[in-house]
């Protein structure tokens, strides 16, 4: 099932513009560096050199977060006099290593930490009640959340009237009432929002919650906490700019030489065999995220935490050899949703949005099946399931429909219900959905209005093969890490020579093809793109240059991502 796609070309800077780039080692000076860079929202030789040299110098001040002052406070004291903390975090990648933070952090600093990751099936996603007294039973005084907690007033409230505090970490929006605890860290409570800049992931906001108790008990940075940091900021698809950008890339380069077993077991088996190299931000969002997230989504988180705060060798690879096979099942079960979601829907069809029922699947495959359907038609998508006479679905969005503005009109009618405008969930009596869908059938199509009829690729530049070199490669590799607000670079040839095409994976799904480029041969995959026509001819290619490291050797390739026959004439 493929839907056709219009490619368009980024706009080029201003005639003239050129950025000093002498300091980088990969060879690249000229305007598509220059372009690239532009492209990014780089636009002077000062930001040039900050995109590209961030390090551990570079991180901000904790406590110039909201509350930040009274949540050290509070754990400090806890930790002190040995009280039992509970961290109470999401069941999602972010929530999952944003919780392994708070433990591994706790425990260094002689603190007792018990964690509570919500099953995705009974429990749903934030704070309960029972939850509360889970923690009540365990002799919990004080409860830390993680990537949740800033909606919780009716729980917070509940857990203060058994004797029980509260410290919220979060990076989600208030859309209620603050709760009353006693601090809530979420960079949007900033009273003058130019003192956070930064919109940190859960994860992120729970590494600078770290950060303040180790500079307050007078111990070293916490670097090595910065791969969990790096894996939930990565998996949140938060903007990868100024902090976000300096702790992934950090992370990142810790991760690749990383003591903690289950880290190290997870970034094994995650890799291809015979590959190597620094640990990219595509291997944690395509590999390892997953891995991550597949027993959440399948229903219970648990081992995924486990794994991420394992000291144990021997444990940490048991862990991982689930993980494994619990994403090989997911994958399964993902592809059965798939199919039965193709049966719902018409790539063609005049409907502003896609909308699928998906009952007797977990509920975990909601959002990345709807991630995919909005993918394909470039449409808002809702993937939805009746039980128990309510309608749960996970909803994902183009740029077009701002999913929360138009759920929130509904607040008063969900049972549950949260995201923001690209992603969202939400909770609400069966007889209510068909209305619901209208309402957004409505704000879509309104939206719509003089936007383009189909999903768009968009690219940085065109260029002629001939004129890559492995400088281009090399520069490239060196404006990572890849992200929201820094994508990969897109580039578009036209009139390509194919030299050999041939399919591969099971059932010809992928393509493999070998380019001229004035002499010179030059290899390039495109995954799901085997069913693409091609006819005889050269053909036009949108791609990104992907460079990996195979038993020790660097190769390059091309990563296609569209490909059609060429409309280029000589």
């Amino acid at each position: 099932m493929t839907l056709d796609r219009k490619w368009q070309v980024a706009e080029p800077p201003p005639p003239g513009f050129r950025l000093d780039l002498g300091f980088l080692d990969s060879g690249v000076r000229g305007p598509l560096a220059a372009r690239l860079l532009w492209n990014r929202g780089v636009r002077s030789d000062s930001e040039a050199a900050t995109y590209f040299s961030s390090g551990l110098d570079d991180f901000l001040d904790p406590l110039s977060l909201p509350d930040m002052d009274k949540a050290v406070d509070r754990i400090s004291v806890a930790i002190k006099n040995v009280e039992t903390i509970g961290v109470f975090g999401d069941f999602d990648v972010d929530g999952l290593t944003g919780t392994a933070i708070m433990l591994r952090i706790i425990r260094a600093m002689g603190g007792k930490a018990i964690p509570y990751i919500p099953n995705r099936e009974t429990d749903g996603h934030g704070l309960s009640n029972r939850a509360v007294d889970s923690f009540s039973g365990a002799g919990v005084t004080l409860v830390i959340t993680v990537d949740t907690g800033s909606t919780s007033v009716e729980e917070i409230a509940y857990a203060r009237t058994i004797g029980i505090d509260t410290v919220v970490t979060d990076h989600h929006l208030i859309e209620t009432e603050k709760p009353d605890a006693v601090a809530i860290v979420n960079p949007h409570l900033a009273s003058d929002r130019s003192d956070v800049s930064v919109d940190y992931s859960g994860a992120g906001v729970a590494f600078k919650l770290a950060h303040a108790l180790s500079d307050a008990a007078g111990r070293a940075f916490p670097e090595d906490l910065l791969p969990l940091a790096a894996l939930g900021t990565i998996a949140d698809i938060v903007p990868l700019v100024s902090e976000n950008r300096t702790l992934v890339r950090e992370g990142l380069r810790i991760l690749g030489q990383t003591d903690m077993p289950g880290l190290r077991a997870l970034l094994d088996i995650s890799r291809a065999t015979g590959a190597s190299g620094r640990p990219t931000a595509e291997l944690v969002s395509f590999y390892m995220a997953p891995r991550l997230n597949a027993p959440g989504r399948m229903g219970d988180a648990e081992p995924s935490l486990q794994l991420l705060s394992t000291d144990d060798v021997s444990e940490a690879h048991a862990l991982a050899g689930r993980l494994d096979a619990d994403n090989i099942k997911r994958r399964q079960l993902s592809e059965k949703a798939w199919d039965h979601a193709a049966t719902q829907f018409d790539v063609a069809s005049d409907d502003p949005i896609v909308a699928v029922n998906c009952d007797g699947f977990p509920m975990g495959l909601l959002g990345p099946l709807a991630g995919r359907l909005n993918e394909l038609t470039g449409k808002p998508a809702i993937a939805y399931q009746l039980v128990n006479g309510f309608a749960r679905a996970s909803c994902r969005s183009n740029t077009v429909l701002d999913l929360h503005a138009a759920l929130s009109t509904h607040s008063d009618e969900f049972e549950r219900f949260g995201g923001h405008a690209r992603a969202a969930g939400f909770s609400i009596k069966n007889e209510m959905l068909p209305d619901l869908l209208d309402d957004l059938r409505r704000h879509a199509a309104w939206g719509a209005l003089g936007a383009p009829a189909l999903p768009t690729l968009h690219a940085d530049a065109e260029v002629r093969l001939e004129d890559l070199t492995i400088s281009t490669w090399n520069f490239i590799s060196s404006m990572e890490p890849f992200g929201e607000a820094n994508r990969e670079p897109i580039l578009i040839t036209y009139g390509a020579i194919p030299l050999d095409v041939r399919t591969v994976g099971v059932g010809g799904k992928h393509l493999k093809i070998s380019f001229d480029a004035d002499g010179r041969r030059i290899e390039s995959i495109g995954f799901g793109l085997g069913d693409r026509p091609l006819g005889s001819g050269a053909v036009d290619i949108l791609y990104q240059l992907r460079s990996e490291v195979w038993h020790g050797k660097t190769r390059h390739q091309l990563g296609l991502r569209d490909i059609r026959p060429s409309s280029f004439q000589n």
